[in-house]
């Protein structure tokens, strides 16, 4: 026995001093703890966390405990306890973590138990020699699985099957590969396929999900590189069970004492799939490139990288949906990214067109989704032009790159039910909106009252009089007032909507007046001057135009018929320079109905001058299905206005169309200048037009959403968003996959639980005579 001095200041009485992972410690009722060094107690430090000591000289450096992910975890607490029952007093910290997202990790430090098997996992110290393994650590290669599993088998009596042996340190080359390996990092994956899925040909695409996961660049112990995944096939899905959701197929399928231990994934002859994301259960099409995606998110990955926005370019993963069937043109060359580019902050709102990596390594940016010019600065640098303008700007630009074949106009905001679509329109400062309402009895109009305090927030409605319609209302904004126009059953007429005092405030809506000049059929109208350009559009496409001078009796010209012609109701937008741009839609030689055409219009007096019309995207490759928002953006103080359109595309079988943003660009050899982009999803579809306006409250965009009851969004919901050039307010980079399943995603995956039915008997664990606790 050796007396050793108490920590200064404190006496004996309520001291309690004991060992802890083969270190020494010092405690009272206080939360200070002293660690025995050389001989004398010193006082732990606040904010360094545990500084526990074992005899392995492999953990004595990383034994802080701290989650390997999140290294700047904060530590809440620690305690002790004999958590594997082999009779020494373990020690657990609990951590505040924020990466990937807020969460509190319990760590465990075991003591060294002196019984043969230090770490009490059901390996020898002599073995785990033999092999290399850390006979101070349960999980050598932390993947969740015990050295003892890897190399003894599993608990449980579960075996691993044909299609996987058990480690052997004698097997070499191929055959060890297909092992498990207490020195590298494994993962387990049952297949359960869909009757009707020939397991035959998904065994052929096994070797290549195999190879994406190995390739990634985590290391393991033993020197290798990736993640090892081995597959067990169960009996198949019937047919009569296959309309059930993929989680309910899991938990009848997906064995519970195998649960914690490995994962399960339903394998359908269908595309696409659904997987819960840092979770033991999923589901993919019949496809190497998709089950190896949906997989991934099982083991911790996202679409974005961690990142918010989605669909960055530098980012290379197949998780992205930009490169997930196909990469650099290929199909043959989806893959995981390792992080290379990672350097590169992509900052939407203040660009710079010029990456700090050799074009050979970027050339994949110029091939689709995202067709960027590049050019190699001659310095090992690469320029590239992100906001397509011809040119490789100097300073930085502002532009919307992550738009793939899909971009977004923001969050969505549900307003409410409507009946119809909702365009919106700049009345001086403020902007407002109009609708029906969903059961078609009255239109309303209400105004923006801006994102004050971090929320989208509209007046109240005001319902206008005398409105009830099935058809969709014209908005026109202007300097001091603007002009609704509401078809009724007798034809158009047109009432003054005028801004409150407040923007708090409805809008004042003045009584319609009968217009009995114009046609009852389709109507687009712009301002000029105290004017309106008012264009109707017949059934035939036939397209003519009168003026309209508002007042207490609105006076409208004669027709005048234009040589244009179009399928849907035109949209119509005034540039800088006075001259009208009209977008259209009709019938292309080659291409089908409802493409595309822009058209320059010029005002003298009375008299309209048109030019010539132009194909959209491509030469006529671009469709648009009901009247287009048409706006010209100035991305910029020293940029040039765009002209960029809003509009819908092509029809499912339910006459549901989805929604596009096309924009001209000034790199003409994009699809002849026009860059053509998705708006959210080919699920986000609606069956009438959408809106958008631009102005001091920011750009508002507003959709119906139609195609069917989805969670709380039911048919007919009106949804806004306050993004519609895509500009987003957070940087995106590249992303390390394998270092975030390495380090958190593979035992985080696993480590799941579920309640347990009414007749199920939890597994019982397997635990060594000598090592059971009472």
């Amino acid at each position: 026995r050796k007396e050793i001095a108490a920590p200064e200041g404190q006496g004996e009485e309520g001291m309690r001093v004991m060992e802890s992972g083969g270190g020494v410690v010092a405690t009272t009722g206080g939360a200070d703890r002293w660690w025995l060094r050389d001989g004398k107690f010193e006082l732990e430090k606040p904010g360094t966390g545990s500084k526990v000591l074992t005899s392995s000289p492999r953990t004595v450096g990383q034994v802080r405990a701290r989650p390997p992910y999140d290294r700047d975890a904060a530590l809440v607490t620690h305690f002790f306890g004999d958590f594997n029952g082999d009779g020494f007093s373990d020690e657990a910290f609990v951590f505040a973590c924020t990466a990937p997202h807020a969460y509190h990790a319990t760590r465990v430090v075991f003591a060294a138990n002196g019984t043969g098997d230090a770490d009490a996992d059901g390996l020898s110290d002599a073995d785990e020699a033999a092999i290399a393994s850390d006979p101070y650590s349960r999980d050598t290669d932390g993947d969740g699985l015990l050295d003892g599993w890897e190399v003894n088998g599993l608990p449980r009596g579960i075996q691993l099957g044909e299609m996987i042996g058990l480690f052997d340190a004698k097997a070499e080359g191929a055959e060890k590969d297909r092992r498990l390996h207490p020195l590298r990092q494994d993962v387990i994956v049952n297949v359960s396929y869909f009757e009707g899925v020939d397991p035959a040909q998904f065994r052929k695409e096994m070797p290549r999900v195999q190879k994406a996961y190995r390739d990634m660049a985590c290391s393991n112990v033993d020197g290798s590189h990736g993640v090892w995944v081995h597959f067990r096939e169960l009996p198949m899905v019937p047919r009569s069970e296959q309309h059930m959701p993929w989680w309910d197929v899991g938990n009848k399928h997906f064995p519970a004492k195998e649960r914690g231990i490995m994962h399960w994934m339903q394998v359908t002859p269908h595309g696409g799939g659904q997987s819960g994301e840092t979770a033991d259960m999923g589901g993919s099409g019949n496809g190497w490139a998709v089950f190896a995606h949906e997989f991934g998110h099982q083991l911790g990955l996202s679409h974005t990288g961690d990142w918010a926005p989605g669909w960055c370019p530098l980012y290379t993963s197949m998780m992205n949906y930009a490169y997930h069937y196909s990469f650099d043109g290929s199909g043959d060359k989806p893959h995981f990214s390792n992080g290379e580019f990672r350097s590169a902050v992509l900052d939407e709102r203040k660009l710079v067109e010029r990456l700090e990596f050799p074009i050979e390594k970027l050339r994949f940016l110029s091939n689709h989704p995202f067709r960027f010019p590049l050019k190699d600065n001659g310095d090992g640098t690469t320029l590239v032009d992100w906001n397509q303008n011809g040119v490789f700007d100097t300073g930085t630009v502002e532009a919307d790159v992550n738009y793939g074949g899909s971009t977004h106009a923001g969050e969505r905001k549900t307003i409410g039910l409507v009946g119809s679509a909702a365009p919106v329109a700049y009345i001086g400062d403020r902007c407002f909106m109009a609708a029906s309402d969903h059961k078609h009895t009255v239109v309303n109009v209400r105004g923006y009252k801006g994102s004050g305090g971090g929320s989208e927030a509209w007046t109240a409605e005001a319902a206008v009089p005398h409105s009830a319609t099935t058809f969709d209302p014209v908005l026109v904004g202007g300097p001091d007032a603007g002009w609704l126009f509401v078809r009724r059953f007798d034809g158009w007429a047109a009432a003054r909507v005028t801004p409150a005092p407040s923007a708090a405030e409805a809008p004042k809506v003045s009584a319609p007046v009968h217009l009995a000049g114009l046609p009852a059929c389709d109507l687009s109208a712009v301002r000029i001057g105290g004017r309106l350009l008012v264009v109707s559009r017949h059934d035939d496409d036939r397209l003519e135009y009168r003026w309209l001078t508002p007042g207490e009796k609105p006076e409208l010209s004669g027709a005048t018929a234009l040589q244009l012609t179009s399928s849907v109701p035109v949209g119509i937008a005034a540039g800088a320079d006075g001259r009208l741009t009209v977008v259209s839609s009709t019938r292309h030689p080659d291409k089908g109905p409802f493409c595309m055409q822009v058209t320059t219009l010029s005002v003298q007096g009375d008299a309209v001058t048109e030019g010539t019309p132009e194909w959209t995207h491509g030469h006529g490759h671009n469709h648009c299905t009901s009247r287009p928002s048409v706006v010209w953006h100035k991305g910029g103080a020293d940029a040039a206005p765009q002209l960029v359109v809003f509009h819908t595309g092509w029809t499912d079988g339910n006459s549901c169309w989805t929604a596009w943003r096309t924009t001209r660009i000034g790199n003409r050899a994009l699809d002849d200048g026009w860059l053509t982009s998705q708006l959210y999803d080919e699920w986000t579809r609606s069956r009438v037009a959408c809106g958008f306006a631009d102005g001091p409250q920011g750009t508002v965009y507003t959709f119906r959403w139609d195609p069917g009851d989805h969670h709380d969004w039911k048919v007919n919901t009106l949804f806004a968003a306050y993004n519609g050039y895509g500009i987003d307010d957070q940087p995106m980079r590249d992303f390390d996959d394998g270092a975030k399943i390495s380090r958190w995603g593979i035992r985080q995956s696993i480590l799941t639980m579920r309640r347990l039915k009414e007749d199920e008997t939890p597994p019982k664990p397997v635990v060594p005579a000598a090592a059971r606790p009472e």
